[in-house]
């Protein structure tokens, strides 16, 4: 070999060999979906906010339970009393009565509701049910989260599987290219196969490198939502490809959403919030019943002429009807709008349903053409294989033309590329599926 072959082939060498210690340094975090996808969920600013807000509909619920417990008050009244100015009918005589100046007046009362229409137990049972909501929203934003994160993951995986694809090229390139370089030292090919098997090498390498760039662009945005360092890089798990994807009849992936589908749940749980307003609406047309309890600790006495200074106590105890006779006009204009909310909380839930339901069968179809792209991209593998194999034997047996084998490699390096990105494409499209069904 001359010295100027010598150095392009060195060049190649070192560029490949820079790019696979590249590889290495960006492959350094192995990192399963699972544990990626807990990373995100703990490190998630919204899904803390979902979290609080969680704790708050328990609180609230807590609250309105304490409407059963009995209400105790106490009041402390200390003054001046001034004396009495009586006058008698039409205002013709005025007198004035003296009385104690000191005024003292302490009241302890103590009051249970017995009956309210179902007002206390409704408001219960709404609270519970908005607490179920926050929970399910919860739950709904934590499967947008995780899919978000796995599709970075996946996209990673894919550039990676890519750039593996452009190396293993790039090195046969350069095999090709050393067997040309002897075939020309013998007169057997001309400069021109020498120089395209070089600029094909050079534009592997530079496609490489840009792989890596978006790699690495890809890995800092992975990096901000799972919480990890800049440096860090994903390793993708490589027994990803190999899991087993179940495959089950529409139906039954239909009815799994109806019954695991968060904002499915969300609008079922709505309705029921819907027809529990309703009834506390119509608890206000319903009386009041309560028992109460009430001590009266009073200076002066005032029931006695003149009123004596000293301390006395009064008590009670009995039971209390209350009614709100307003209820009777605005009950039912409020029962009324609260019957337009249900109705409007169903057919919501019958159009949520209605979606749902086209959105799994498009996943599904998008599912199934990812598993026959698969299937008809390896077919096309194997079959460029053979082809480049074939052809590369026929250029070295001076058979076949450069142009043959350069047209060859890129059918071979195209077939990789698009196996490789059918294989995570499937396991994407199955991921969208669970994500549309609600168990992802």
């Amino acid at each position: 070999m001359t010295g100027t072959n010598l150095i392009p082939f060195c060049i190649c060498c070192l560029v490949i060999h820079t790019s696979l210690i590249a590889q290495d340094s960006i492959r350094n975090n192995p990192l399963t979906v699972a544990a990626a996808c807990s990373l995100a969920l703990d490190n998630s600013t919204r899904l803390k906010m979902d979290r609080t807000n969680t704790m708050l509909s328990k609180q609230e619920t807590q609250i309105e339970h304490l409407a059963r417990l009995p209400n105790l008050s106490t009041n402390l009244d200390y003054g001046y009393l001034s004396n009495a100015d009586i006058w008698r009918p039409h205002f013709k005589d005025h007198q004035r009565a003296g009385l104690p100046h000191p005024l003292t007046l302490f009241t302890v009362t103590a009051t249970e509701t017995l009956y309210a229409g179902g007002r206390i137990n409704n408001s219960i049972r709404r609270s519970e049910l908005k607490e179920k909501i926050a929970f399910l929203m919860q739950q709904k934003d934590e499967t947008d989260i995780k899919f978000l994160v796995i599709a970075n993951y996946l996209d990673i995986y894919r550039l990676l599987n890519q750039r593996k694809v452009y190396i293993n090229n790039a090195l046969l390139a350069r095999q090709r290219l050393k067997n040309i370089l002897s075939l020309r030292r013998q007169g057997m090919v001309t400069l021109s196969d020498q120089l395209r098997t070089e600029l094909t090498i050079s534009d592997y390498e530079l496609t490489t490198r840009k792989i890596a760039n978006s790699i690495i662009a890809l890995n800092n945005e992975l990096n901000i939502v799972l919480g990890l360092p800049d440096s860090s890089r994903l390793a993708p798990d490589t027994s990803l490809l190999q899991q087993a994807l179940p495959d089950k009849p529409l139906q039954e992936w239909i009815e799994n959403a109806y019954k695991e589908n968060q904002a499915l749940k969300i609008t079922g749980h709505r309705i029921e919030v819907a027809a529990t307003n309703i009834n506390i609406l119509k608890a206000e047309r319903q009386p009041e019943i309560l028992i109460l309890a009430q001590s009266d600790l009073q200076r002066p006495f005032l029931n006695a002429i003149p009123s004596i200074d000293v301390y006395y106590n009064i008590w009670r105890a009995g039971v209390g009807l209350r009614y709100n006779i307003s209820s009777i006009y605005q009950s039912p204009r409020k029962i009324k709008a609260g019957n337009i909310r249900l109705d409007l909380a169903r057919k919501e839930d019958l159009l949520q349903r209605q979606d749902l339901e086209v959105a799994v069968k498009n996943a599904l179809i998008k599912y199934h053409e990812s598993q026959d792209e698969l299937r008809t991209y390896r077919t096309d593998l194997r079959s460029a294989e053979e082809n480049y194999r074939t052809v590369e034997m026929r250029y070295f047996n001076q058979l076949a033309l450069l142009t043959d084998l350069i047209d060859a490699t890129n059918n071979k390096t195209d077939a990789e590329i698009k196996v490789a990105d059918a294989e995570i494409n499937t396991i994407y499209r199955f991921y969208q599926l669970l994500k549309t069904i609600g168990t992802l």
